[in-house]
């Protein structure tokens, strides 16, 4: 489904009895809108009259109830979705942030078993008693040195971007940097635990709302509502109404059927005098002139065009057939601009038979990011044969803005498919789940920007501008296995090395784990799917940093994944 949007149409342009019929059409679609939808969660409002047998009889014609249901079902639907994804969201959040407990409960712990190892060491010293040896719990992250002063404490990694702190004695350990760490650490703990009761708390009414069957729908927004609140003067107060009001009108769809001729029984399209016609609210049918597609406009004119090819065609012989799509319903939307009137044709492409499905040849994968796109170019075998990056500006853009920037992005890369003639792959995941990887303010609005719906979407409308298959692919472990398999072999990015093995994916090629590393997975994941071996290696070396695997590593040199990923920390 398409839909393709024709350019403004100034209302003074049209009669001026049909522009007033235009803006009463919006306000009673609103309104009925509005009134359904109340009347749809609250079934027994109507006894035992169905809903369209209720609006029938208010003098309502077949096709606009239909069509208003239709609208009706969907924001019900909708909002039934955003609260069970809502119920999902914070079952995952709740995870992570008990994760989180867990974590600095267990830094809390080792700082408290040092601190308890530095009281014995000076209550030894005082007494005059042995005095038992420092217990390190932090691991590399803490060094101790034996000085004249007693012991010096360094803390930091001793190949980090900036130098270990030293602590001459641990006196000084102990009160500028094991105290305060206690306080934060439980400071942090407290600040979690509060967090979790929220989660706990809004869990709970979202379960509690879902098993009564209430949902939340707010015509117009709930931000733009909020922002009543802020209206203090009586012209701020007019302003806020305004903006309101159209904020909740909002668009009039007409919904096709297959029987009607041009694919509706409410509207009409003159291909040859670009004359829009619906039917009203009245039954009086009004025209909107001027109404032109500035992209698919050709496919608007072949879809209102299939019914009536259709019915010639049925009279004709075989040999004289019309050519022309298959006959369907063609939906239209008119939308208020104040003004002017936009309206939107919403069809159904057939297939393309010019489209280019073939990955014998290679085919042109990339990997979406927040700030770029990593593009590969593969070939017959599945060999790498050129790499590039497409920068992306999204920080501190509008959401138009940032449209515009995918969509300069994607072009590029589908003009390259183009030129060597090779289909497109992508990653297909789920915005949702991938909002949860990142744990801070900062990472969380980039990927809130990120919007991989809007380039999914873009990318599949530049495939039917350019004739290119585009295939989604699972991106279960790409960035894994392009990081450990092709990232230093081949001098790619990780981001790279993941569209690499994203193209590999798509033409059906397998990236099982290499033999040398093999032998490191646990006994259990043998023998099983080579998916689940690459989660037991993520699982394993996640923390590592990605620069760590640019160098030449022997794997035959460890004995297990934890001991490779301690060589690779220690390196």
């Amino acid at each position: 489904m398409r839909t393709l949007s024709s350019k403004p149409v100034k209302k003074r342009a049209m009669q001026a009895a049909d522009a007033e019929l235009l803006n009463a059409d919006f306000a009673i679609h609103d309104h009925l809108l509005h009134t359904m939808v109340s009347d749809m969660l609250r079934p027994g409002r109507l006894g035992k009259k169905s809903l369209f047998l209720h609006y029938r009889g208010k003098g309502l014609a077949t096709n606009h109830v239909q069509s208003l249901t239709a609208e009706a079902k969907g924001i019900v639907s909708a909002a039934k979705e955003a609260l069970a994804l809502n119920i999902k969201t914070k079952t995952q959040q709740i995870a992570k942030v008990e994760g989180k407990i867990k974590d600095t409960s267990n830094q809390l712990s080792r700082s408290l078993k040092a601190k308890e190892n530095l009281k014995a060491r000076s209550l030894a010293r005082k007494n005059g008693g042995i005095i038992p040896p420092f217990k390190n719990p932090f691991g590399s992250w803490v060094r101790t040195k034996v000085t004249k002063d007693g012991l010096a404490f360094f803390v930091g990694f001793k190949n980090g971007k900036r130098e270990p702190t030293r602590y001459g004695n641990e006196y000084l350990f102990e009160t500028l940097y094991l105290d305060p760490r206690i306080r934060r650490l439980k400071s942090n703990i407290n600040n979690l635990k509060c967090r979790l009761h929220d989660l706990k708390g809004e869990l709970a009414r979202l379960e509690r709302e879902k098993k009564a069957g209430v949902v939340h729908i707010c015509f117009g927004g709930k931000k733009a509502f909020r922002q009543r609140r802020e209206v203090r003067r009586r012209n701020e107060l007019r302003s806020w109404e305004g903006m309101w009001k159209h904020r909740r009108r909002r668009e009039m769809p007409l919904v096709g059927r297959l029987d009607g001729p041009q694919g509706s029984w409410m509207a009409r399209y003159d291909v040859e005098k670009k004359i829009f016609s619906y039917q009203t609210y009245s039954g009086k049918w009004i025209s909107i002139p001027g109404v032109e597609f500035p992209y698919g406009q050709g496919w608007v004119e072949a879809a209102v065009s299939a019914s009536e090819i259709a019915k010639r065609n049925k009279k004709l012989p075989p040999d004289q057939q019309i050519p022309g799509w298959p006959a369907g319903s063609v939906s239209w939307s008119l939308k208020d601009c104040g003004n002017a009137v936009q309206v939107k044709c919403m069809v159904t492409l057939p297939e393309d038979p010019n489209k280019n499905f073939c990955y014998d040849d290679g085919c042109v994968a990339f990997d979406m990011n927040y700030d770029h796109f990593a593009a590969s170019e593969l070939g017959p075998q599945g060999e790498l044969q050129r790499h590039w990056t497409v920068p992306l500006q999204m920080e501190g853009r509008t959401s138009n803005q940032i449209s515009n920037a995918i969509s300069e992005g994607l072009e590029e890369i589908f003009r390259y498919a183009v030129a060597v003639n090779k289909p497109i792959t992508i990653e297909g995941i789920e915005h949702p789940d991938k909002c949860l990887l990142y744990g801070n303010k900062k990472a969380n609005r980039k990927i809130s920007e990120f919007a991989h719906e809007k380039m999914t979407a873009l990318a599949e409308s530049k495939g039917e501008k350019y004739h290119l298959s585009v295939r989604e692919v699972n991106p279960a472990y790409t960035s894994q296995i392009g990081k450990i398999k092709y990232m230093r072999q081949m001098g790619l990015s990780i981001h790279e090395a993941a569209a690499y093995v994203i193209g590999r994916r798509g033409m059906g090629l397998k990236d099982p784990v290499p033999k040398d590393m093999a032998r490191l997975i646990p006994e259990k994941k043998k023998g099983t799917h080579y998916w689940f071996q690459w989660g037991a290696i993520y699982s394993a070396l996640k923390n590592v940093p990605v620069n760590n695997f640019y160098r030449k590593i022997n794997y035959r040199e460890y004995e297990s994944l934890a001991a490779l990923k301690e060589g690779l920390l220690k390196a």
